[in-house]
């Protein structure tokens, strides 16, 4: 059995994965602990945070092309359907999954309190923005995904452990 670098790349895409989960749930559980903060302790505003997945270049847009281009001319009856072309051989080196990176969103809701001490002349306190039902929402969902791609890990170094005792 031959073992290379492509065996292992599933490790890179679930990690990948994890790290954009962890960040999330992070940002959640900051935003939902910093609900009723009108001030960090050197004096700024708190700002809510969003995790922002991205794909550094056109990665899966690459894999969906190449796939497209491959299911159709497996649809062609020509007798050169593997002509030894593989998704593997053609996205050699790509690493699946997005970046992610944490955004500030400084949106802010008034509320009438004059005792406050940030209240402004008004008697109005800015807080930040933040919808707990939706940060809860977003941390269960986050959490959920998190497991799910240390599944997928347990999966795959099961699958290469057995492949391995063959």
């Amino acid at each position: 059995m031959l073992i290379n670098k492509h065996t292992f790349s599933v490790f890179h895409t679930v990690a990948r994965g994890l790290e954009a989960q962890r960040l999330a749930i992070s940002a959640s559980t900051d935003n939902i602990a910093n609900a009723t903060t009108t001030r960090k302790a050197d004096g700024t505003m708190y700002a809510m945070k969003r995790p922002v997945h991205e794909v550094p270049d056109d990665r899966y847009r690459r894999f969906d092309n190449m796939l497209n281009q491959m299911q159709s001319s497996m649809a062609t009856p020509d007798g050169q359907h593997f002509d030894g072309t593989s998704l593997r051989r053609r996205l050699h080196e790509a690493e699946m999954g997005p970046t992610t990176s944490i955004e500030d969103d400084a949106v802010y809701r008034t509320e009438f309190d004059p005792s406050h001490p940030h209240a402004d002349e008004n008697g109005y306190v800015l807080y930040p923005d933040v919808n707990v039902v939706e940060e809860m929402a977003r941390l269960i969902s986050a959490n959920r995904i998190y497991d799910a791609n240390l599944s997928a890990f347990q999966t795959s170094k099961e699958v290469i452990k057995r492949t391995l005792e063959i």
